[in-house]
């Protein structure tokens, strides 16, 4: 009845709603999902009940005792039903939501030209610990699809002159690794430490090398596509990324609950990032890239 198919049970279901100011965001509520294996187990407590009343039917007719069977019966019985009815009174998804993160806002980006241009202040703009600011990669391993998300102490500046992108820039963002959240307890745990390996390398990290093109897309925003390098278990791997900068108006800083900032920037980015040339094993995944989307909420320093 809740339709996705997931293999894992979630105890907290995460999903996406619509959001003016990033296009989607998590949403406040986290619903148990079933997955397939409960199913597996209610059936296998079916069986067993059916196979026990059977027992207990021929116990009967021969004249022993089943008090101690019968309540034992009786324990395992309500359990089919009690788990799905716990999972359903923990609530259904949003409407309009989306079990997964939507890819794909900036297949439209600039392939030359550098028109861009946003009336804001020049300098050190700091990534905000905030709940527009999280980078989400999508994985297939197992037979099963994932989203790995990391949204834990984000770190990061972008340093330039928003007036005319055609100047020199300089960004770097990087998020921990133990952050890393696949929506499974135990899937993330082996993540952390099989995968990822967090305790020797801590941090994810990217840095902006080039700026390739970008052209202005409205009047607070500008459609970019630029070139850098991801920092990945010791490794670099360059890669192309494409987004959106908005300049915040004074509505999206009072929605973001960011009124006290003078100038807030909104970043939307994604790039494919090739398996084989990272550290990662090729072999432990179903797929040789993963999509990754970046979503930054940025706020002027000096």
């Amino acid at each position: 009845m809740q339709g996705s198919g997931n293999l894992y049970t979630a105890l907290a279901k995460r999903f996406y709603v619509p959001d003016p100011d990033f296009g989607w965001r998590e949403a406040e509520a986290h619903p148990v999902w079933l997955g397939l294996e409960s199913l597996a187990v209610i059936a296998a407590v079916v069986a067993a009940t059916v196979v026990a009343g059977l027992w207990i039917r021929r116990r009967v007719k021969a004249q022993r005792g089943t008090t101690l069977l019968r309540a034992l019966a009786w324990v395992a019985s309500p359990l089919p039903l009690l788990v799905p009815v716990a999972a359903f009174l923990s609530g259904l998804p949003p409407a309009g939501a989306k079990d997964e993160l939507p890819v794909g806002a900036t297949a439209a980006a600039p392939t030359a030209g550098m028109e861009g241009s946003l009336e804001l202040p020049a300098g050190r703009y700091e990534v905000l610990a905030h709940r527009g600011t999280a980078v989400t990669v999508k994985i297939k391993a197992g037979g099963d699809d994932l989203e790995a998300r990391f949204a834990g102490d984000p770190k990061g500046t972008w340093t330039a002159t928003p007036t005319d992108f055609a100047l020199p820039m300089t960004a770097a963002v990087s998020v921990a690794a133990a952050s890393v959240d696949t929506g499974i307890d135990l899937r993330t745990e082996h993540a952390r430490k099989e995968y990822l390996l967090v305790d020797a390398h801590p941090r994810v990290s990217f840095s902006l090398t080039r700026l390739l093109a970008a052209r202005q897309d409205g009047k607070a925003l500008v459609a970019f596509r630029g070139v850098g390098d991801l920092e990945l278990l010791g490794k670099k791997t360059a890669v192309e990324i494409t987004g959106t900068m908005v300049a915040a108006d004074a509505a999206q800083r009072a929605r973001l609950e960011l009124t006290g900032e003078r100038a807030v920037v909104l970043v939307q980015a994604s790039f494919v990032l090739p398996v084989a040339r990272t550290a990662l094993k090729v072999s432990d995944y179903d797929t040789d890239q993963f999509p990754v989307s970046v979503s930054l909420v940025l706020a002027h320093r000096d």
